[in-house]
């Protein structure tokens, strides 16, 4: 027997299985880096149409973002929720609605629901709130023509809002972004070796 020739079939035998092995880890990363990219690909979709949606309700229905910063609505309205709010005349809004007003002489805004009706002058009406986990009523009856009522609560969004407007959250919002276009632009070739 030729040992030369076995050694030289053991050779080429060793070759293509590490060619065999090379081009099934190949094909592991590749599947490894599809699902990545479809799965950033699918959450940036959803930001955009949270996002279009959000541009679309503000501008065609008169729907204002808030971001709730205090805890005196919990359980019904949690702090860093995202609550969306359409703009409603006084004489349309009723005891139990959730609206956002100027707290007393203060540039501080507040989310309270209305838990008294006063009376209404030239669509000018007064009203007495309450935050939902405050004992007492709000000290000052507030007075308006129109104010956003809550219309849809957004659970926890709002700290994402918030982050996102800090540096890190703009330094990691942009980083995302590019870290997409680089999935979506390159392609890793898979090629098989002949041998």
């Amino acid at each position: 027997m030729d040992s030369t020739g076995g050694q030289k079939k053991d050779g080429l035998a060793h070759a293509r299985m590490s060619a065999v092995d090379g081009t099934t880890h190949a094909r592991r990363i590749t599947r490894i880096y599809l699902r990545l990219r479809s799965v950033l690909l699918t959450v940036m979709a959803c930001i955009g149409v949270l996002s279009l949606l959000l541009f679309i309700g503000a501008t065609a229905f008169g729907l204002r973002p808030m971001v709730v910063i205090s805890a005196s609505m919990e359980p019904t309205v949690g702090v860093g929720s995202l609550i969306l709010s359409v703009e409603t005349p006084a004489d349309s809004l009723l005891v139990g609605d959730v609206i956002t007003v100027r707290a007393g002489d203060t540039k501080h805004m507040v989310t309270h629901r209305i838990v008294e009706s006063g009376e209404c002058r030239q669509g000018r009406c007064s009203f007495i709130l309450k935050g939902d986990a405050n004992i007492a009523r709000d000290p000052h009856q507030v007075s308006i023509e129109s104010a956003p009522r809550m219309w849809l609560v957004l659970p926890r969004v709002g700290y994402v809002i918030v982050w996102m407007r800090t540096w890190p959250g703009l330094i990691t919002v942009a980083l995302t972004l590019v870290s997409l276009l680089l999935l979506v632009v390159i392609v890793p070739r898979t090629g098989t070796r002949k041998g």
